[in-house]
């Protein structure tokens, strides 16, 4: 698939320009930071994805006709843009910071899908209105300066067809050891839990009443195909009702309000034009 003609700033990172001054080297050393964050235990084939029913896709996802321009914001090395063309989606798009990052998945997709270095709001603004259909942004608005954040989703929203889906992921500050994730990448600018990702969603022209939180509950099979799987992911599910429970727990000891319903290291939440 030949690229289009889309050019940007040199830089490294997942969707914002590189800040001038001493922060310089965080980004310069950002690609090893993210082989090393992200680890090769999550970057499974397809074919084990499906058998195992690994949460690598997004779950809302099967609400995208198969035909829909799909752009990953962020795409660090393509995995997710693998995944989708694996699924059947044939109009990818990613776009990344990063020159080595955005060369990593250039080669990993091949032809599945265009790969654009770029800083993400000067790729935006180049695109016409309801350029694509559906938008994934997964951990990269905690990168955008605060002063970015607002006009950056706005400009996401102008791309959107009507109707078309934004899927955002970011580090959950109402996770009761949410820090680890937060603070543990010294690009993270700017912090979110449930309400301030609605807050800034609603600011930028996305109907509240649209808005849902998507929660990841380990997914269950049937267990003859694979017994030991199929068993460790029923504990995993039981673990999972316990860290919720114990989340609402906290929350009423520490009288919070308004309370909370997403307490996950990671806060997805998606969106609609």
């Amino acid at each position: 698939m030949k690229p289009p003609d889309h050019s940007g700033p040199e830089g490294l990172g997942t969707g914002n320009k590189v800040p001038e001054g001493s922060e310089n080297a965080a980004y310069e050393n950002y690609a090893a930071h993210y082989d090393s964050a992200v680890g090769k235990r999550v970057r499974r084939d397809w074919d084990e994805v499906q058998s195992l029913r690994l949460d690598r896709l997004p779950r809302w996802i099967d609400r995208v006709h198969k035909d829909a321009r799909i752009l990953d914001a962020g795409c660090a090395t393509g995995y997710l843009l693998g995944l989708l063309s694996a699924h059947g989606y044939t109009r990818l798009t990613g776009v990344d910071l990063s020159p080595t990052l955005a060369a990593t998945a250039r080669d990993r997709l091949e032809d599945s899908a265009c790969i654009v270095q770029s800083d993400l709001r000067d790729f935006l603004r180049q695109q016409a209105d309801g350029s694509f259909d559906t938008v994934i942004m997964h951990h990269v608005l905690e990168h955008i300066p605060r002063d970015q954040t607002i006009p950056t989703l706005k400009e996401i929203h102008r791309c959107l067809t009507p109707g078309g889906f934004l899927g955002i992921k970011v580090p959950n500050a109402s996770f009761v050891l949410g820090g680890a994730m937060m603070f543990g990448d010294f690009t993270h600018v700017t912090h979110f839990n449930e309400h301030s990702l609605a807050q800034v969603l609603a600011a930028s022209g996305y109907a509240t009443d649209r808005l849902e939180i998507i929660l990841h509950p380990p997914k269950l099979f049937p267990p003859w195909r694979h017994p030991l799987h199929a068993f460790l992911r029923v504990l995993n599910r039981l673990r999972w009702h316990a860290h919720r429970a114990t989340h609402h727990a906290l929350a009423m000891l520490s009288d919070q309000r308004p309370a909370s319903r997403a307490f996950e290291a990671e806060l997805e939440m998606l969106a609609q034009r």
